[in-house]
């Protein structure tokens, strides 16, 4: 038994390699952890349940995550630390300009599988059309993101930072729920914009996050302020010697490396949040 609970006991096998040894498989697809294998966060966090909707885990509780349209598992969900600076998922809380009209739409699911998450957003295709979402000051790298889907046709628009200084490239809402996202370093104000004045943008909108970094993290809810979410941390123990070690990660890359010293707490360093499965073979 591991330290959540749950009877992990039957999940790592061995597997006879190609010369012989037998490997050690950890498979982190059938929604609990292998034996030996452990993780904490120190607080509450995000996933997408193989019914494609977004749950919230306790702390200290392993996150197994899956793709939210087909709700194929894309294994086990190991991230860093973060805080989301877009204070509200309440888009009608945001100053907008004079020419934006935001709209909340109760009745529609949004892309947590959920009601009540989902704002329509129109922008005439004029100036004073904006939806600001946060002011900085200091200009480390930010990523700024949301999920989109088109009221009707397919819709352009933009994401900016610092005003039209940082403005995205041109967007396109389609009639599927989509998470757009736009990174940069600067201050001023963050937000969305009809791109230039030049498109009159409806858009539907859902789950907006600004993060520092460039590439957007799981969804970290907010109410009213910014909201932090504490560091996957996994650790590997009972297994000692030198094995060759293969990754698969959630998206289908695979990464081997040669004669690994793993000792307990061993954890392999990862290029990808989902990880499927980890592969130790006895190095010959």
């Amino acid at each position: 038994m591991l330290g959540f609970g749950w009877d992990t006991g039957a999940l790592s096998g061995k597997r006879r390699g190609p010369s012989g040894p037998p490997a050690t498989v950890l498979d982190f697809t059938a929604g609990v952890l292998p034996a030996g294998v452990s993780v904490t966060r120190s607080s509450p966090a995000t996933v997408v349940n193989p019914a494609g909707v977004r749950v919230t885990v306790p702390a200290n509780s392993p996150r197994f995550d899956h793709d939210p349209e087909t709700g194929a598992p894309l294994g086990l969900l190991l991230e860093g630390g973060t805080t989301n600076f877009a204070p509200d998922a309440d888009f009608t809380t945001y100053q907008s300009g004079n020419n934006t009209i935001v709209q909340a739409m109760p009745a529609v699911t949004g892309p947590d599988g959920q009601t009540g998450s989902v704002y329509r957003l129109q922008h005439g295709a004029q100036s004073s059309t904006y939806l600001k979402l946060r002011q900085f000051t200091g200009t480390d790298a930010k990523v700024i993101s949301l999920w989109v889907k088109a009221m009707g046709a397919n819709t352009d628009f933009q994401l900016y930072a610092d005003g039209s200084a940082g403005i995205s490239p041109v967007l396109t809402a389609t009639g599927e729920w989509t998470r757009v996202h736009h990174s940069a370093a600067r201050a001023g104000q963050w937000g969305i914009n009809n791109g230039g004045d030049t498109y009159g943008t409806d858009i539907l909108v859902a789950l907006p996050q600004i993060e520092f970094g460039l590439s957007p993290s799981s969804y970290v809810p907010t109410s009213g302020g910014n909201a932090p979410r504490s560091a996957d941390i996994a650790r590997l123990d009972g297994i000692n010697g030198i094995f060759d070690v293969t990754l698969r990660y959630g998206s289908g890359v695979e990464e081997t490396w040669s004669a690994q010293s793993i000792e307990n707490g061993w954890w392999p360093p990862l290029s990808g949040p989902h990880l499927m499965r980890i592969t130790l073979r006895p190095t010959a």
